[in-house]
């Protein structure tokens, strides 16, 4: 019976150390319930008590078995970020967007200034008094007084009243 007494205040006395020394050993900021300094005071007051209440309620909790998880690694260079590469593609697909906007409408600027220059010079030659059916002394398209047709009719279809010129 005395060794078991002797061999259970060996054990006691390894297991205050042990207490101590992974109280000592913690991060401050890891440590539960009460400050750091107040935990070893409670160890060495109250030797077995304080121990229990170290193991139970104090000691930082224990990280998962295995390796520790690395570190999140951060891109070290712009080409290596996704989400720079991503916001650069986003930045050029709205250029080439804007570009052919732009190109869309240079393209439908010029299409309207060709109209208006097509439209003011067909004015012009009529203002200008250059023969147009209708406009001139001489018909176009004489009508053949036998036949009450014009000379064109006969190659083609029946021309309505609208293209036909009128005759003073």
């Amino acid at each position: 019976m005395p060794r078991l007494l002797l061999f259970l205040a060996i054990l006691g006395v390894a297991v205050i150390i042990y207490a101590l020394i992974d109280c000592i050993m913690s991060r401050r900021h890891e440590v539960r319930s009460i400050s750091k300094p107040a935990w070893l005071v409670i160890i060495l007051l109250l030797p077995l008590i304080g121990t229990a209440m170290w193991f139970l309620f104090g000691r930082p909790r224990s990280t998962p078995p295995g390796p520790p998880r690395p570190a999140r690694r951060h891109p070290t260079a712009p080409d290596d970020d996704p989400q720079f590469l991503q916001n650069l593609e986003t930045k050029r697909r709205q250029q080439a967007r804007e570009t052919e906007r732009r190109r869309k409408e240079q393209e439908l600027k010029a299409r309207e200034a060709e109209a208006k220059k097509k439209k003011g010079t067909g004015d012009g030659e009529k203002a200008g008094g250059t023969a147009t059916p209708g406009n001139s002394t001489t018909p176009v398209n004489p009508v053949n007084p036998v036949k009450g047709q014009s000379k064109d009719d006969d190659a083609g279809p029946a021309s309505t009243d609208a293209e036909r010129p009128k005759n003073p």
